[in-house]
């Protein structure tokens, strides 16, 4: 066993100056969101901060609303296949990037993350015509269609980092040794981005559930997802009935990160694997 070794003085005060600049960095993201939790429990018919008493009667509206049940059924409905369509064209779009000879890698790649950069209002402006001359808009496909425009990066940049962290020579033996192309991604490729599509199609999900602005150019009162009814509330009536929904929300978005906390190590496991 080695025997400990003291870090000098200004080390101990630079690393615990760095803990409480993370410490504070934390905070002032966490806070505001954590926020409407109390808020959820007040006992008040309106928003106020901090509540004056607790109860449980907002939960109690919510559930017995069915106009909630039908935007959360909407909202599932819209982003499962939003997450397998986002899944099946980041990956493909990810291996033609980093397997394909392309001369403009970059300029392909910034394309294709593009849509996560751009305010979703300037894209809203942008699939709005194309919807309607399509037919396609209040209906699912046309919102399922256009929230894939902004999942397809989120797995674009998971799985090509995935790729980018194994060697292409794998494949290339398998190859040599008469397994056909397909052979050689199914058997050899993916298994070893599998988890990274896992985390991208969750981070598309949770994307497409969230989604807001997109949602309000392009859903209808039968399409309508939780973000926009929650926006629509907010204009007619201001209860805390919202903020029992909102935290309903962060509690579900909150278990699908944990599940992503959970799978990256093991995907970072079998990239070191790869390596190894």
């Amino acid at each position: 066993m080695q025997p400990e070794i003291a870090l000098p003085r200004r080390y101990r005060i630079s690393n615990a100056l760095l803990w409480a600049v993370a410490a504070v960095t934390l905070l002032y993201l966490l806070l505001p969101q954590f926020v409407i939790v109390p808020l959820s429990f007040s006992n008040q018919s309106y928003l106020s901060f901090p509540p004056t008493g607790w109860s449980m009667q907002w939960y109690a509206r919510v559930v017995e609303n069915p106009a909630w049940a039908r935007a959360a059924m909407n909202s599932l409905i819209i982003g499962v296949p939003t997450a397998v369509l986002s899944m099946i064209l980041g990956t493909l779009a990810a291996l033609a990037v980093s397997r394909g000879n392309l001369t403009t890698k970059g300029l392909v790649t910034a394309l294709i993350v593009a849509p996560m950069m751009l305010p979703h209002v300037i894209l809203a402006i942008g699939l709005y015509p194309m919807m309607l001359w399509m037919g396609l808009l209040t209906s699912y496909v046309g919102v399922i269609i256009s929230h894939t425009v902004i999942g397809i990066p989120l797995v674009f940049i998971s799985v090509n980092s995935a790729l980018a962290r194994h060697p292409a020579s794998l494949e290339l033996a398998a190859m040599t040794m008469g397994a056909r192309p397909w052979q050689s991604f199914w058997k050899i490729t993916f298994p070893l981005i599998r988890t990274g599509v896992i985390i991208g199609g969750i981070l598309a999900f949770a994307s497409s559930f969230d989604e807001l602005m997109l949602s309000l150019f392009l859903t209808g009162v039968g399409t309508q997802t939780l973000p926009r009814l929650i926006w629509l509330q907010l204009a007619d009536y201001l209860t805390p009935s919202i903020a029992a929904v909102a935290t309903l929300i962060l509690l579900f978005t909150l278990v699908l990160l944990l599940i992503v906390s959970v799978l990256q190590p093991r995907n970072d496991g079998l990239k070191a694997g790869a390596h190894g």
